[in-house]
């Protein structure tokens, strides 16, 4: 249920990752037709803080029912509250809804959302092995996020433990142990680590390239025992969760559609598309991310990370049609579009037609059109709105 930071991007792939998603526009299409999706009817929950109450109602008003340790597993159907509540735990900030689920002894009843890290969603005949999964999440506990050695140790028992492991299985190995490395990077003071370092413009060059060599230096050799590469922006030097390293390990265990999105975050893992509130990557590809997200989702409709890739989707089709505050759609001054939105208006509804992206992008277009290209009050009452729906 959780909302990480979509995953950064690395130059080294702009125009590959561009090029592969035009020669391929319309074939998650065609899969999803050949194999309808099913609907899951079972989802299980791995309870990610100690003492989660287990409410009668969703919401802090709810009755406590019961408390769920830490590592213990739940169930549930998929329901979910209409309201959301915001929480930040373990260092990540959450708005989510809670969870309609069955805790331990069959007591039912609701669960905050972003406590919860959903890890299966199927039928029951699939479930992962969760004595294997229980292992995972038992010795992930005793680990201390706060330490840079966890997540050498993490990696470890994973490597030693669950080489073998595929399906569901190692569906559930991966969202655990990313989700674990992902409380390390937020939890952790591991950036005091490399900002107390020098780094030259070549080494700059070099993470921005993903080519970096972690052994150079003794602090960032132990980052990446622990799971970690490095990203760069804004002039700093700062760790992140090594998603080139969980592909290398999970890529041939895990599930297609787990296999899909390892490969899109990998693809996208250090190649910022945002700086100072700007933009920084040509619009034609973030237009290419965001057509690679809604495939995804068109075509694995209830993948279970789907609340991460619906708001990749959703986020990069906003920014494509709203601009960003240094990226503007309209010149602040003249009021008049910049040529750079205009341009990739019209790629995107010839590159993608049928979309939802270029659905989106003909209203605003065509709205612009008939306004001389210029932000007037009907330009910015569509915005509002679009805004209001969509962000």
């Amino acid at each position: 249920m959780k909302k990480y930071h979509l995953f950064p991007f690395a130059p080294i792939f702009l125009f590959t990752f561009l090029a592969a998603c035009n020669q391929s526009a319309d074939k998650p299409a065609k899969a999803a037709a050949a194999e309808k999706p099913v609907k899951p009817d079972l989802y299980l929950y791995a309870v990610m803080v100690n003492d989660l109450n287990l409410r009668e109602q969703a919401g802090k008003s709810g009755k406590v029912l019961s408390m769920l340790p830490e590592a213990s597993f739940v169930e549930g159907d998929g329901s979910v509250s209409a309201e959301r509540e915001e929480v930040t735990l373990r260092g990540i900030f959450h708005n989510e809804p809670y969870v309609k689920i069955t805790g331990p002894g069959e007591l039912k009843g609701w669960a905050y959302g972003g406590a919860l890290e959903c890890f299966f969603a199927g039928t029951r005949a699939g479930m992962p092995d969760l004595q294997k999964v229980g292992q995972l999440t038992g010795f992930l506990k005793t680990l201390n996020t706060k330490e840079l050695i966890s997540g050498k140790k993490a990696w470890e028992m994973v490597q030693n433990q669950f080489g073998n492991v595929s399906g569901s299985t190692a569906d559930a190995v991966f969202v655990l142990l990313e989700a674990f490395l992902q409380h390390m990077e937020a939890e952790g003071t591991y950036y005091t680590l490399t900002e107390s370092l020098d780094w030259t413009d070549e080494d700059y060059q070099a993470i921005d390239g993903n080519k970096y060599d972690m052994s150079k230096k003794p602090v960032t050799q132990s980052l990446k025992n622990s799971g970690f590469s490095l990203a760069a922006g804004e002039g700093m030097v700062f760790p992140v969760v090594d998603w080139f390293r969980l592909k290398a390990f999970f890529s041939d265990k895990v599930t297609p559609p787990m296999k899909r999105f390892i490969e899109l975050g990998t693809e996208e893992q250090h190649i910022a598309i945002w700086d100072d509130g700007g933009i920084i990557v040509p619009l034609e590809v973030l237009a290419a991310r965001a057509i690679a997200w809604e495939q995804f989702n068109r075509e694995y409709p209830y993948f279970l990370l789907g609340d991460r890739t619906r708001e990749s989707e959703r986020w990069m089709r906003f920014v494509l049609i709203c601009g960003a505050d240094n990226t503007p759609v309209f010149d602040y001054d003249s009021k008049e579009i910049e040529q750079d939105f205009k341009k990739v208006w019209a790629y995107i509804q010839e590159q993608y037609p049928g979309s939802k992206l270029a659905g989106a992008v003909k209203e605003i277009a065509d709205l612009c059109a008939a306004e001389s290209w210029k932000m007037t009050p009907k330009v910015e009452a569509w915005r509002i709105k679009f805004a209001a729906e969509n962000n």
